[in-house]
């Protein structure tokens, strides 16, 4: 669903829930307060007055209730195992516990209404108000029912999902995350969406995934920024779980695990992972998983610069997100911008290997070349014109200078990670077009 569509639904459903819960509580105030007020109030005189003054068909009115009460439970049960089977095979199984939590509501009160509407059967109430307690209860019954139903399809959708993990994530240390539940849901998730072909849930996911990345901050290892094996292996194997069955699926199924690819840099260079060290790769898994696809690694980094350097998912670019997160930082700090830099040109690297083991030579490091040259594009057409929208500065940062310097050391890193004596024409390819769009970059910062 989209942006729209799915904020109306939601806010369909909470207020179908506040409404029921409205009605479960005048119900209570009418049937249990009203008989006991003076006569001369509103409503007093009719709540007291005796059912056996009104001629209603206590054993009727209630029987009908109590039945209507099975048959709403009977309906909700049936068509909840249909979308429990359903969350446990496209997601993961952990995310049944939160759609069974979004029916403790409706539960409660269908208990609490059933329950009372049984004991008045067997002990008649007196008077008329207690009659329409029923009527309140049984409406909030109703409305907490379509309440749930309406707000199921969110509950099975990829961003729910996203959303559902990563509350967890966030509250606990990079180095725990694989003992979560949100963890491997995640990783289920997109892959189980990758094997069928839902771009939807793939798109989605990975889009929070990614964001949650460029975002979250995990403040005692951005304290000590440095190697940690558990940090390493939670980034590692959450990137290469999402990937699993990306090599058969769709291009715009790898398109979109660029974005979890740009995240994981991003938080990995905040603490401090060596993103260029072979020993500890973190994209290994991921670029082992398309071996032999080398049509999949074009979109792949496309995902990877776009997430990056331009508007995703209709929100800002992952790395304007990133130096908003961390903003306290000091202008010096090597996090900011070498890091991330570093983490890409290794990407970058990785990617150029992958392709030079199936394809010539010639052609592979051609590739390289443009992927490099799109990259410089990306971040001065969109990344330059995307920062000048925000606030002028980030911490003692001025944005305007943040392109510049991102385009230096990007370009520094990617030329310390090229094979010595090696691809010499597509060299210069890629030094022209950094100085080209330097240029271009000073000229729109002077304006």
């Amino acid at each position: 669903m989209g942006g729209w569509r799915t904020g109306q639904v939601r806010w369909i459903a909470r207020g179908l829930s506040w409404a029921g819960v409205a009605l479960l509580l005048a119900g209570a105030l009418v049937g249990w307060l009203a008989p006991r007020l003076p006569d001369g109030l509103l409503f007093g005189a009719a709540a007291q007055s005796p059912i056996r003054d009104a001629g209603i068909d206590v054993g009727g009115y209630l029987g009908a209730d109590i039945t209507a009460l099975a048959v709403i439970i009977a309906v909700v049960i049936g068509f909840n195992a249909t979308t429990l089977q359903i969350a446990g095979q496209t997601h993961s199984l952990a995310l049944v516990r939160a759609i069974l939590l979004s029916l403790t509501p409706f539960l409660l009160c269908w208990t609490l209404t059933t329950g009372v509407a049984l004991v008045y059967f067997l002990l008649p109430p007196v008077y008329v108000a207690q009659l329409w307690q029923m009527l309140c209860w049984f409406g909030a019954v109703v409305l907490l029912m379509i309440a749930y139903l309406w707000d199921l399809p969110w509950r099975l959708s990829g961003q729910y999902v996203g959303l559902w993990a990563i509350h967890g994530l966030a509250r606990m240390p990079i180095g725990q995350w694989e003992a979560l539940d949100g963890y491997s849901t995640l990783q289920t998730a997109v892959a189980a969406a990758s094997a069928r072909g839902d771009l939807g849930t793939v798109r989605a996911v990975t889009a929070v995934l990614g964001r949650f990345l460029a975002d979250v901050r995990d403040a005692k290892a951005e304290a000590k920024p440095t190697y940690d094996r558990a940090r390493y292996r939670a980034l590692k194997n959450l990137l290469t779980g999402c990937a699993q069955n990306a090599a058969g699926a769709p291009n715009a199924v790898v398109y979109n695990l660029g974005a979890v690819a740009a995240g994981v840099t991003l938080q990995a260079a905040a603490v401090g992972h060596p993103s260029h060290d072979p020993d500890h790769d973190l994209y290994s898994g991921l670029l082992g998983v398309l071996r032999g696809n080398p049509q999949r690694l074009d979109p792949l980094w496309t995902g990877m610069r776009h997430a990056l350097c331009r508007e995703f998912a209709h929100a800002d670019p992952f790395l304007v997100q990133y130096w908003h997160a961390h903003a306290r930082w000091s202008a010096d700090d090597p996090r900011r911008i070498a890091r991330v830099a570093e983490g890409v040109a290794f990407f970058h690297a990785g990617c150029w290997s992958a392709l030079r083991a199936v394809w010539s030579r010639d052609e592979a490091d051609a590739e390289a070349a443009d992927m490099a040259t799109d990259l410089y594009r990306d971040i001065v057409t969109h990344l330059s014109k995307q920062m000048t929208q925000t606030r002028p500065k980030i911490g003692a940062v001025r944005l305007a200078d943040v392109p510049v310097s991102l385009l230096d050391t990007v370009h520094a890193a990617i030329l310390n990670a090229w094979p010595a004596g090696e691809a010499e024409s597509e060299r210069v390819v890629v030094v022209n077009a950094y100085e080209s769009r330097r240029v271009e970059l000073l000229a729109f910062s002077a304006h």
